[in-house]
């Protein structure tokens, strides 16, 4: 057997094999002239263009062949330059729309504050439009011709006693009436809560003594005046009052 035999004996698909490869090479330099084409955007393009033909020439493939090998190559790599554009743009909207979010956040927080701040506010100012109002009852009281003296001169006999009498005597109203400031202040004109500014017989809130017509007082016969006048006006009678009271736990 000589070295033709030898040769020519060699399996065809090796053959095949090897005829691929230059393809091959073209494909990938082919990518590289795409690529540096790209990049050097200032190089005349009958110059990107000479070099895989030049290369197809010297290995003997066919422009089929070449352009075939090339679109091999050069597809997968404009399919990763989509991708990543497609998520850089996700990026890019994912960050508008959280910083937008954030943005709508703030503003909401900021509105509640200036709503809340207002409510502060009026609130604020009716306290001391309450205060105010009884203060000037009072002034006016004792403006008016006896009434400065009136107050100072105690009527006789207890609390219980004078309240009863303002009753006009009905015992059942008044046991309703002993019930509801017995729990309240134990009849003590100078009882006071620690909590908040209720004082007094009825324990009357600095806001409350305005709508009675007259003024925060530690006489215990004007704070049973006070009370009394409070209470036809907001129940209509002291057992009415002390049902609330039991019910709710205030009056």
């Amino acid at each position: 057997m000589n070295l033709r035999t030898l040769v020519s004996a060699r399996p065809r698909s090796v053959r095949q094999v090897a005829g691929r490869r230059p393809a091959l090479y073209l494909a990938v330099a082919t990518a590289g002239a795409v690529l540096v084409g790209v990049v050097s955007s200032g190089e005349p393009a009958a110059q990107a263009d000479a070099q895989p033909t030049s290369v197809a020439s010297q290995l003997g493939i066919s422009a089929e062949q070449s352009q075939s090998a090339a679109a091999d190559v050069v597809s997968p790599l404009e399919e990763l330059a989509a991708s990543r554009s497609e998520r850089e743009a996700r990026r890019t909207a994912a960050a508008q729309a959280q910083a937008a979010a954030e943005q709508a956040a703030e503003a909401a927080a900021a509105e509640a504050a200036r709503v809340a701040a207002e409510q502060a506010a009026a609130a604020a100012a009716a306290e001391q439009a309450a205060q105010a109002a009884a203060q000037a009852e009072a002034e006016a009281a004792a403006a008016r011709p006896g009434q400065g003296t009136a107050a100072a001169v105690a009527p006789a006999g207890s609390y219980q006693d004078y309240a009863l009498s303002k009753l006009g005597g009905d015992g059942s109203q008044f046991g309703c009436l002993e019930s509801l400031w017995g729990k309240e202040s134990r009849w003590n004109p100078n009882a006071q809560n620690p909590n908040s500014t209720a004082y007094g017989i009825a324990q009357f809130l600095d806001s409350t003594w305005a709508g009675t017509g007259i003024a925060k007082t530690s006489d215990g016969y004007r704070q049973i005046d006070a009370g009394l006048i409070y209470i036809q006006k907001a129940y209509g009678s002291p057992c009415d009052a002390w049902s609330h009271s039991k019910s709710t736990g205030w009056y």
